[in-house]
């Protein structure tokens, strides 16, 4: 399975940035960067389509999206993708986590999960664009981030999801409305 090969290729050969004078987004790119060379060496790769594209690379027709997260830092709440964007996709998506600890230097977790795999107790959906699947909380979703439920059981929880977050804002949208039209 060509996700436990990014997997394994990435967690032997990453290493965390040399560069000492960078700050978290910086590491965070280099990490990023570093990850695609890996990717690069080992597999058929394509470079994203655009700066807004779902990946960061296609390996071998499936999209991997890098996320980050400094385990230093107290609360992080990731976008991953719109769902809009996630109901249409056309190849797998797998998400490369790397986890690192910019206090100590150093490379803590990697793990990669198809999109399908994230376990959705620590997901959201909120109100970015048409709507941005989210990671709630960063530090909770990495100790137990794979789900237990069946693709079609997540699918189907993205589409409840999906409509309940649309519920929600067409009556915050509604309260908004009524406001300006009181004034």
């Amino acid at each position: 399975m060509i996700q436990s090969k990014i997997e394994e290729v990435i967690r032997k050969e990453l290493k965390f940035p040399d560069d000492t004078n960078i700050k978290q987004r910086g590491i965070a790119d280099k990490i990023e960067n570093f990850c695609n060379i890996i990717l690069e060496k080992h597999f058929d790769t394509l470079p994203a389509s655009s700066r807004r594209s779902v990946e960061d690379i296609v390996v071998e027709d499936c999209y991997v999206d890098h996320k980050t997260s400094d385990e230093s830092l107290e609360f992080k709440m990731p976008n991953l993708i719109s769902i809009d964007r996630l109901a249409n996709l056309d190849k797998e998506l797998i998400y490369n986590f790397v986890v690192y600890n910019s206090e100590d230097k150093k490379i803590t977790k990697v793990f990669t999960l198809n999109v399908y795999e994230l376990n959705w107790d620590f997901l959201t959906i909120q109100n970015l664009g048409v709507g941005q699947l989210q990671i709630t909380n960063m530090k909770n979703f990495i100790e137990n981030p794979r789900t237990t439920i069946t693709r079609e059981e997540w699918k189907t929880r993205l589409k409840k999801e999906a409509v309940k977050f649309y519920t929600k804002l067409i009556y915050k949208t509604n309260c908004r409305k009524t406001k300006w039209m009181s004034m």
